[in-house]
């Protein structure tokens, strides 16, 4: 059986400058029925009090291991913008004789392409070998529209997301990079923890958030949290809005959605945002321009909210609740948002995802003035191969101090170029 409906979404290639938008959530407009409705049984796995689920921070992405149907490991994004498990690579499903019990065309939002995605019935996941869910339900994607492994460095084959997640108060340890699944009757947060006005929708956190961008003055800003996008925060500009608080200080970003092109932004700070009981100054701010018509979708949400700010705090998600609770990490909420200080963003690709490749030069960037071009390949920073380098490690050298020198050697048509430049604020 098919069915047509809609698929809204914006495609990850993200590196959190102009910046290929993380996955801000997948949309999917299907009937609830076709992928909540289902049963699931749930086992832990050894003798726990709790369900702690280790992760992984790649590239500001939550990553947690996987083991489908008891047989393939596989690495999981945790995903609280996204209403639905996924699986990113059909080969896997395929190879697992996995039944396909209903066939989905699906387009994207401003797109006229059309896309198939599938639902899979009757998964078992092993989930980092704590917690074990059987007879889960899942979509598979024709096509691995998302090729995270690019813009992570590392091997992604799924998205874990609200369906799984609603039945529990989780909890995101980000001090010990740990998620913690409690039963919702039994979890009651500590005095330091804040509750966030939020509201629900299709099982997906929007906090009420105070913040000003040109000013200390702020407003209240309707926010996606949203544990699958590694950026800081988004704000959504719209082409029938007479908003005009763009930071004077910005560079352009690039986001694309790579399905139709791409379209044009910036990136600049915001002045505050007000969150858990905190004041958080100069805070790394995207801002991506949308037209209104046909984007009901997003809910009348304004931006959304993403793991480089969240990480600053525990974050406890009461679904059954419908509450929302903050606590700051000691003293992390204090310290300064870091930005690329170089121009150019990189992913990565190869066999070992060890090749790495200039994705997008912001212009009259120490970068751009060195010489290097998007597509030229680099090959070694400040004397060290890459190969030798993760993408994470390379980007926070980028984002170093001002002024301190960086050496780039790159590969262009064949020959090996060598060039040096000091980091400076782009913003």
């Amino acid at each position: 059986m098919s069915s047509t409906t809609v698929l809204n979404f914006v495609v990850p290639f993200h590196r959190h400058r102009w910046f290929f938008l993380a996955l801000a959530g997948l949309f999917l407009l299907l009937t609830p029925q076709a992928i909540l409705s289902q049963r699931t049984d749930l086992k832990v796995l050894g003798r726990y009090k709790l369900i702690e689920l280790p992760f992984d921070l790649e590239n500001d992405f939550i990553v947690i291991s996987v083991l489908l149907d008891n047989v393939l490991p596989l690495r999981f994004i945790i995903d609280t913008g996204a209403e639905n498990t996924i699986l990113l690579e059909k080969e896997i499903s395929d190879m697992l004789n996995v039944e396909y019990r209903r066939t989905f065309q699906v387009r994207g939002a401003d797109v006229d392409n059309e896309l198939t995605a599938y639902l899979a019935t009757g998964i078992d996941l092993r989930i980092a070998d704590r917690l074990l869910a059987r007879n889960r339900s899942m979509l598979v994607l024709e096509e691995n529209y998302f090729d995270f492994k690019r813009i992570t460095g590392t091997n992604i084959q799924g998205i874990l997301g609200a369906d799984f997640l609603m039945r529990f108060t989780v909890e995101f340890d980000f001090k010990r990079n740990i998620m913690v699944l409690h039963e919702p009757a039994k979890y009651t947060p500590s005095k330091k923890h804040e509750e966030v006005p939020s509201t629900f929708i299709r099982n997906r956190a929007y906090l009420e958030l105070p913040v000003g961008v040109n000013t200390e003055k702020t407003t209240t800003r309707k926010l996606l949290l949203d544990s699958g996008a590694g950026l800081t925060l988004l704000m959504h500009t719209f082409g029938d809005s007479s908003e005009v608080d763009l930071p004077v200080q910005k560079v352009p970003a690039y986001i694309a959605n790579g399905l139709g092109g791409s379209l044009e932004g910036s990136v600049g700070r915001s002045r505050i945002i007000e969150l858990g009981g905190k004041k958080l100054g100069g805070v790394v701010t995207y801002f991506q321009p949308l037209d209104t018509v046909g984007l009901d979708f997003l809910n009348e949400r304004e931006g959304i909210i993403g793991n480089r700010l969240l990480r600053r705090f525990n974050v406890a998600i009461d679904y059954t609740r419908q509450k929302v609770f903050f606590r700051p990490v000691g003293r992390r909420w204090k310290e300064k948002f870091q930005f690329d200080r170089s121009g150019m963003a990189l992913l990565a690709g190869g066999p070992n995802l060890r090749t790495y490749t200039v994705a997008s030069i912001v212009p009259e960037s120490p970068a751009d003035r060195a010489g290097i071009e998007v597509g030229d390949r680099i090959v070694g920073v400040n004397g060290t191969s890459v190969s030798f380098l993760t993408l994470s490690g390379i980007i926070r050298k980028l984002e170093g101090k001002v002024g301190r020198k960086i050496k780039i050697r790159y590969e262009r048509d064949g020959k090996y170029i060598l060039v040096e430049f000091r980091l400076e604020d782009l913003i």
